[in-house]
């Protein structure tokens, strides 16, 4: 099997937004995707350095979300953004990229100060904050339209996922998170940081991360929840 080849032809490619971002691009694994593929790295260079980076082929069907993302801490203009797409098009035709093993520590913030276990923080706290939106299982207490979540405080649902485990909803992490309706995306990518750093447990062998619950110990309905550890 052939090497990804990396060619040294950077010298006639110029960084559009040189004077405030630095760019690079990314190539390695996603879990979206059986072959590798591309991320842009943007770090601005103003105060604080904050940094973003996004997958290659999300960079113009998400363009108004990124658009602001990087206007929170940086400086670019909508001109400015296609003119860095159009750059990073380049970079991948005469491949110019850093080759890394993953590209999740990069996209959900782990490689520049852990905003994956900031946000997992953040809906703990609201669990630990709002206990009567996440009954125990074993009260009967839970409620489709009006709890967030539920808590698995069985023997059976310990023995299976462990002590201290909550089940919330997705519509609960929307609310807490803040996230724009709809951003599957998004979500996808913050609760798959929290697998990998083991602050989500999943047992079943399905593709998507919630776990079929019976949020009612004597009710045989089934709901699906992202299982959290409180004791992160």
């Amino acid at each position: 099997m052939l090497e990804p080849k990396q060619e040294s032809k950077s010298s006639e490619l110029i960084n559009p937004v040189d004077e405030l971002w630095h760019i690079e691009l990314l190539y390695g694994k996603h879990y979206q995707f059986s072959e590798l593929t591309y991320g842009l790295f943007m770090q601005t260079k103003l105060v604080g350095g904050a940094s973003r980076c996004y997958l290659v082929i999300d960079l113009v069907e998400d363009f108004d979300r990124i658009l602001r993302e990087l206007s929170v801490f940086g400086a670019i203009e909508r001109t400015e953004l296609l003119r860095v797409i159009a750059y990073a098009k380049q970079l991948k035709i005469r491949g110019v990229y850093r080759p890394v093993p993953d590209l999740m520590p990069f996209i959900d913030g782990r490689s520049d100060g852990g905003e994956g276990q900031e946000l997992c923080r953040l809906v703990v706290d609201y669990i630990v904050e709002n206990p009567s939106l996440f009954p125990t299982v074993s009260s009967g207490l839970y409620s489709a339209t009006q709890s967030l979540g539920v808590v698995l405080d069985t023997e059976s649902y310990i023995r299976k996922f462990g002590e201290s485990v909550v089940g919330v909803t997705s519509e609960a992490l929307y609310e807490i998170l803040e996230l724009e309706s709809g951003n599957s995306k998004r979500l996808v990518e913050i609760t798959r940081s929290w697998q990998q750093a083991g602050w989500l447990v999943k047992r079943s062998n399905q593709s998507r991360l919630q776990e079929a619950i019976r949020p009612i110990a004597d009710v045989a309905e089934v709901r699906r929840f992202y299982l959290l550890r409180t004791d992160m």
